[in-house]
């Protein structure tokens, strides 16, 4: 799996409704099953194992830190948030916890894919001052060319 396929296949969810748990391009998803489905789909064995994964699909609108924490340490690797690049993970915060994953796109300036609730849909926004402030840590997909 190259950047540039990620990137691609993040482009092809834009306009996919955000539904909580939803996995199906097109018809439903959250920023997690954006993630996890890019993985999935490119048949990668951390990505197959997610969607295998019953655990990792059981959480709520506001998931649990510490369950979702240990749930992306076992499928992708962290990094660096000052190391970011095109096709890596971004964990962000809203209040006090991390909850929302979204997909570096482009880079200078910044934008990332993301299944924003709050939008209705996946989107590409800017990575502005907010959306960086809100970065707690940082992923790369394992294996990635």
């Amino acid at each position: 799996m190259t950047r540039a396929e990620v990137i691609a296949d993040a482009h092809t969810w834009i306009g996919t409704p955000f539904v909580h748990q939803a996995r199906v391009r097109g018809v439903g998803t959250d920023c997690i099953g954006l993630v996890g489905c890019i993985g999935r789909d490119r048949g990668t064995p951390d990505g197959l194992a997610w969607a295998a994964d019953r655990v990792a699909g059981a959480y709520g609108r506001i998931p649990d830190p510490r369950t979702l924490l240990a749930g992306v340490d076992r499928y992708l690797d962290r990094i660096a948030p000052a190391v970011v690049t095109l096709a890596d993970i971004v964990l962000m915060r809203f209040r006090d916890d991390p909850q929302h994953f979204a997909i570096v796109s482009r880079l200078d300036p910044d934008y990332i894919i993301h299944a924003s609730s709050s939008a209705g849909e996946v989107v590409e926004n800017r990575l502005d001052a907010v959306w960086r402030s809100r970065i707690v840590r940082a992923y790369r997909y394992r294996g990635i060319a």
